[in-house]
């Protein structure tokens, strides 16, 4: 390391040999700061082992919770989705249904739960979907009422919550629409719009930049940038080596007594 800091030659080959990797370097820098929008293909790029089960973290609904949720469902279904007493169907709402509207709405006629004329009085039996401490999520199925058949079964998702030792409903959304056989359609629900779009076009990929064409626009910068020092480097030595060549041969010889001197 001394002997090249020392030798003004080896300095200057040094620079020219250094300029074209850091430019490189620099170049290199830009590609990788580049974000690579890329999709991924969603594949697994490692053994993650065995599949792990979900652990069933429900319990089990006491009876006379069921029966609980029994009177519940009885006075709020025709109340709310039966559109009959929108003062009942607010009082045993829970937190969620009234969130997004008012009891001035819900008595026009503007509510979170859908409308339909249910034939039922008396709701039980329905299956549980979860079950938590004080938290049911159940399904229900209802049927229409004499000369509305044409509009089929619903069947809802019905949350209920205790609070303050009593159940309200606080969430209620359709899930399913079975309706009379004709036409060879009977029951729609979210797995049927799911299946309609398993047949259309999937649409096109946007078009995306990664980093495997920046290698060769890299390595044309790197020539294009580096042959000028690379160039300019061999002519200046040539230059200068030539000059003291020529100067040291066009020197006149000095007298005798000027050398004694």
């Amino acid at each position: 390391m001394p002997s090249l800091l020392t030798s003004p030659r080896k300095r200057r080959r040094a620079l020219w040999v250094a300029l074209p990797l850091v430019v490189s370097g620099v170049v290199a820098a830009v590609v990788f700061s580049i974000p690579n929008t890329t999709p991924g293909s969603g594949k697994p790029t490692k053994d993650e082992g065995p599949a792990q089960l979900a652990t069933n973290t429900t319990v089990r609904l006491k009876p006379a919770d069921r029966v609980a949720i029994d009177k519940l469902l009885a006075k709020f279904v025709p109340a709310a989705v039966g559109r009959q007493s929108a003062t009942l169907a607010w009082a045993l709402a829970g937190p969620e249904l009234k969130a997004a509207s008012t009891l001035a709405q819900w008595k026009k006629g503007v509510s979170p739960v859908p409308a339909f004329p249910v034939k039922e009085k008396t709701f039980t039996g329905w299956p549980t979907m979860d079950v938590e401490r004080n938290q049911v999520t159940l399904s229900l199925i209802v049927h229409p009422v004499k000369g509305k058949e044409s509009l089929g079964d619903y069947t809802f998702a019905i949350e209920a919550i205790r609070s303050h030792k009593k159940w309200l409903v606080n969430r209620l959304y359709t899930i399913a629409i079975n309706h009379p056989p004709r036409g060879g359609l009977r029951e729609f629900g979210p797995a049927d719009v799911a299946a309609q779009g398993q047949g259309r076009t999937p649409p096109a990929k946007q078009p995306s930049l990664s980093r495997s064409w920046f290698l060769p626009v890299l390595f044309g910068m790197v020539a294009v940038l580096g042959a000028p020092f690379l160039i300019g480097g061999f002519f200046f030595v040539r230059s200068r080596r030539r000059r003291r060549r020529l100067a040291a041969e066009s020197l006149p010889t000095l007298p005798s007594s000027l050398r004694s001197r």
